[in-house]
């Protein structure tokens, strides 16, 4: 069990390098969440796709912990006390504050896994439905309702029902758990729901797909009279495409996830060393790096980007490797 008695980090924690961790963390978060939300904004005709929308849902939450989250973190670990705030009452209401930041960011983006697996469901599996109903206006909704919601899951601690303290192990505020019984089965149902909606969509699409596909080679081998042995590649192939960019991006957050929610059972029969604690800090943190470069990757409209700024980079280096292998020619002679 940790001590939030006070707010100075743990001395079996390595200050510097935690910070210095956690700094590489958040520039990379803040330059790959931000080039992917700008390739987003400039891309106008893909705003009409939904799931546009809830991937730049992704994007802006892992915005916020880079923001509102990872500074105290670094501040406190290089430290070795929290500073925000001269008197007991101060630190107290600042800590709140990074709690209520951290916790509303984390349910932010489970939110958006939510919604993003749902998004994939309706598309695939009802997919007449989801042509005549789904637009980019109702997708917006959608995603202001679940920070809505976010918010609202998030300030029971705020009323009594559970509360915020000082982590020593990394240097931030966030929910405790400890003689919190209450608030551990409350929060506990409400990640049970959305495990639970992610795990059910997730396989329901997942099977559909698998049997379309199987359907769909089936038809291919009975009437492709003139079939040259490239059905099956071409089976193998929309196969893969099954796990693209949603699979992807469910497997980074399991990553991710999985510690945390390992620790947590551990926390029922023993109490981990802090040294874990801050690894599965560090661990959650990189999700802000690995979810915008799994969206760089999968989505056509961002990589097609990607590679012509490669390209007229590659170009303009050349046109400057020309001039100066010109005037140094000159200079010779």
């Amino acid at each position: 069990m940790e001590d939030e008695n006070n707010f100075t980090l743990s001395g079996d924690i390595n200050g510097p390098l935690l910070a210095a961790v956690i700094s590489i963390e958040m520039i990379g978060g803040l330059i790959a969440n931000s080039f992917v939300l700008i390739l987003t904004i400039c891309h106008i005709k893909t705003w009409k796709q939904p799931s546009t929308i809830f991937l730049t849902n992704m994007l802006i939450s892992n915005l916020l912990i880079v923001l509102f989250v990872m500074p105290f973190a670094i501040t406190t670990a290089a430290s070795g006390e929290w500073l925000f705030g001269k008197t007991d009452k101060q630190k107290v209401k600042a800590c709140q504050f990074t709690a209520f930041m951290f916790w509303f960011c984390v349910i932010v983006i489970t939110e958006g896994l939510v919604l993003l697996s749902f998004d994939r469901f309706f598309y695939i599996v009802k997919s007449f439905e989801y042509e005549r109903h789904m637009n980019r206006k109702i997708s917006i909704i959608i995603v202001t309702l679940s920070w809505l919601l976010a918010a609202l899951l998030t300030i029971p601690p705020l009323f009594g029902l559970g509360r915020f303290g000082f982590s020593s192990s990394y240097g931030i505020c966030v929910p405790r758990w400890e003689g919190e019984p209450g608030y551990v089965v409350y929060m506990l149902i409400v990640f049970i729901i959305f495990l639970l909606s992610i795990i059910i969509t997730s396989s329901w699409t997942m099977i559909y797909t698998r049997r379309y596909l199987n359907m769909e080679r089936q038809r291919l081998q009975l009437f492709d009279v003139n079939n040259d042995g490239n059905t099956n590649d071409i089976y193998a192939s929309r196969k893969r495409r099954v796990i693209g960019l949603f699979g992807m991006i469910m497997i980074v957050h399991l990553l991710c996830y999985l510690p945390s929610m390992i620790v947590a059972l551990m926390e029922l029969v023993t109490a981990p060393p802090p040294q874990l604690y801050a690894t599965i800090f560090l661990l959650f943190l990189l999700l802000t790096v690995l979810s915008p470069l799994v969206q760089s990757f999968f989505r056509r409209d961002i990589r097609g980007t990607v590679v012509k700024l490669t390209g007229w980079c590659s170009e303009v280096a050349k046109l400057f490797n020309k001039k100066y292998t010109r005037i140094a020619s000159s200079s010779e002679n």
